[in-house]
């Protein structure tokens, strides 16, 4: 079988880790040989010629929820869309949550908090709620919605793969954990 080059070049965004790169060539069946003994930007190269020659790929709707060869092109040519903030913008997301978060379980209280009033803490909020794939900002917008506060719900917008990675931790704790229903007239006895 002859392959046609189909495709002008394209380069890999350099925010696509070698472990998610190796994840797209076990995902879309890639033949990449030796892939594990190669370095990422080994990988990236043998990607794009790989990507070239094909026709098609099949659809992928788990993880990355591409459905053709053009989709995986645009996904591997755009930065990740999961490593968004630096690791100094992550840990003042983290800072700011983890405030949020001892606002909320102080009863809404400022000061003990450290803030001055609840527009800082909307500020907080909203400016968090922009990263919901990190687990802390998700508990600290939850908790601050329940805040009589404030007039407005911070809405966030939650990306798919966090969605589909949410239910799938859900079903398994579900199963995990069984509920027995009994009905009827108990006493309880305390000594």
């Amino acid at each position: 079988m002859e392959y046609q080059d189909t495709q002008k070049m394209f380069s890999i965004h350099l925010t696509h880790s070698r472990k998610e790169l190796l994840d797209i060539i076990r995902v879309f069946n890639l033949p990449v040989s030796n892939k594990n003994d190669k370095n990422k930007s080994q990988l990236q190269d043998a990607i794009v010629e790989v990507v070239r020659f094909l026709d098609n790929v099949k659809p992928e709707d788990e993880h990355f929820f591409v459905n053709s060869k053009e989709e995986l092109i645009n996904y591997l040519e755009k930065s990740n869309p999961a490593k968004t903030l630096t690791i100094k913008e992550k840990t003042d997301v983290m800072l700011i949550a983890k405030k949020l978060i001892g606002y909320s379980r102080n009863g809404y209280y400022l000061l003990p908090s450290g803030y001055m009033d609840s527009i800082d803490v909307y500020k907080d909020a909203t400016y968090i709620a922009k990263f919901p794939d990190i687990p802390s900002v998700r508990k600290a917008i939850d908790l601050v919605n329940g805040d009589p506060k404030l007039r407005e719900k911070i809405e966030m917008v939650i990306p798919r793969r966090v969605q589909k990675q949410l239910a799938k931790r859900k079903a398994a704790k579900q199963k995990s954990l069984p509920l027995y229903i009994r009905r009827g007239e108990f006493i309880l006895d305390f000594d």
